[in-house]
């Protein structure tokens, strides 16, 4: 897929969106807001991969290890991330959540499912994210009786 095609792709979309004048930049970048999501698109040409990120907010100093921990946990296979992959910028400490697919045969619905697949997951983090710094629970049921075996929202029997 060529840097023309993809911005082909991202305009029609735009359009689905009730965007139309939506577009990349020339590099193949574009960041739109989606229901409090930044999202970001960069098409990289060299490898053919386009590349879908967010950034999350700081972990809480305090419960960094426990928070690191979780998001951790939610990268094993991608379970909690759906698809997607979490890191930490060391310079700031903010999460990012980022994703890429090859660029090749993607077409407009699979890049707009995409985006909103991306965008959902990037709501519940930030939810998640937000519970945890403000010293809440990092699994939703942390009861006695969850403790232990349950499937702790997609990680069965994880305790961080």
């Amino acid at each position: 897929m060529s840097l023309t095609h993809f911005q082909a792709l991202v305009q029609q979309l735009g359009a689905r969106l009730g965007a139309p004048d939506m577009h990349t930049d020339d590099s193949g970048y574009l960041a739109l807001t989606i229901d409090s999501v930044e999202a970001h698109f960069q098409y990289e040409p060299d490898d053919g991969i386009v590349v879908l990120f967010t950034r999350l907010q700081e972990v809480e100093i305090e419960r960094a290890a426990e928070i690191y921990g979780l998001l951790l946990a939610a990268n094993l296979f991608w379970q909690g991330t759906n698809g997607a992959t979490f890191s930490i910028d060391f310079d700031t400490g903010k999460v990012f959540l980022a994703d890429r697919r090859r660029a090749e045969g993607l077409s407009e619905q699979e890049l707009e499912d995409w985006l909103e697949g991306f965008v959902n997951i990037a709501i519940h983090w930030q939810q998640r994210l937000e519970t945890a710094n403000a010293g809440g629970a990092l699994f939703p049921d942390e009861s006695p009786a969850a403790n232990g075996a349950a499937d702790h929202d997609g990680f069965p029997g994880v305790r961080v």
